[in-house]
């Protein structure tokens, strides 16, 4: 049996006061939902109490406490400092407050981010880190907290879409774990796929009668969420990369779909076209070369037109 006051005693010292009260509200939570799902109850609240133990006051902090510890931090989790805690929380879970459980370690180390397969525990960790108490009430929240106890599979994808959603409108990068996750709860519906199929497809068609050269369809629906399908052409001229533009957006409108926002223009050497589930680059020969966006984006794939 762990002494969860100790733990709380512990963790108001190293804590933010808002922290703490996060902390016990996920706390609580887990342990409902522990007992909604038949997972044990004390490990959930021990899960819950820990699962931001490593989230010190200023992400410095944190970092030093990893070299301490020596936890090694990759690139991506420095350049997103929001998930050096996870890694840190787990290993403070145990050479700290002596958890040696490692249901209990994973539960605090993919909090954030979730992942493909994750145990019970897992989920109800992740999911009461959304809808405890103190994150108040809201659109997304509400809807989370009603599926939580009805299908936690369902909660994971809402409550991983949402983060994503929120992410996306503060400019922010997309840790790749959260888009396995959704990936893998059933996030990615096939009739979104269908649509992005579809546009593409339209979009290949509007650019080829018009005359545009090489070009470029890349799915890059595994490794980002801004779009499935990047497309890529150019023109000749300026005239050219004006009619090309012209094309697309009256033969993907003239099917209902309309775009989110176009930037550049014409005589600048590069258009992007942003509709929602594809993006559409046209540039003039010299722009294509020079930003050369099938390099940028080697790691998504190069399709053919008769694949979609």
């Amino acid at each position: 049996m762990y002494d969860l006051e100790k733990f709380e005693k512990t963790l108001k010292e190293t804590l933010s006061s808002e922290r703490y009260l996060h902390s016990q509200g996920v706390m609580y939570t887990a342990g409902s939902l522990a007992m909604a799902y038949d997972v044990d109850f004390q490990e959930a609240m021990i899960a819950g109490l820990l699962h931001d133990c490593g989230k010190l006051v200023t992400e410095m902090a944190q970092i030093k406490a990893c070299e301490r510890w020596g936890i090694a931090l990759s690139p991506e989790e420095l350049a997103m400092p929001a998930l050096i805690h996870t890694k840190l929380g787990a290993v403070l879970a145990q050479e700290v407050y002596g958890v040696t459980e490692t249901s209990i370690q994973d539960a605090i180390r993919y909090h954030t981010t979730g992942r493909p397969h994750m145990s019970l525990l897992e989920k109800i960790v992740y999911i009461a880190d959304f809808i405890e108490p103190w994150r108040g009430s809201g659109s997304w929240v509400d809807e989370t907290r009603k599926l939580a106890f009805v299908d936690l599979d369902k909660a994971v994808v809402k409550g991983t879409e949402s983060k994503i959603t929120h992410l996306k409108k503060q400019n922010k990068t997309i840790d790749k774990m959260s888009i396995k996750t959704l990936e893998y709860y059933g996030g990615i519906s096939m009739s979104s796929i269908e649509t992005a199929k579809n546009m593409a497809k339209i979009t290949y068609h509007a650019l080829e009668e018009k005359k545009g050269e090489e070009i470029t369809i890349i799915d890059i629906s595994t490794i980002s969420v801004i779009a499935d399908y990047f497309i890529i052409a150019n023109g000749s001229n300026e005239a050219q990369v004006r009619a090309l533009v012209e094309s697309v957006e009256d033969a993907l409108e003239k099917e209902g779909y309309f775009r989110k926002k176009r930037e550049g223009t014409h005589n600048g050497g590069w258009v992007l076209l942003d509709f929602h589930d594809i993006i559409i680059h046209i540039f003039d020969k010299e722009n294509r070369l020079f930003y050369d966006l099938e390099r940028i984006w080697r790691d998504g794939k190069q399709i053919h037109i008769g694949d979609l």
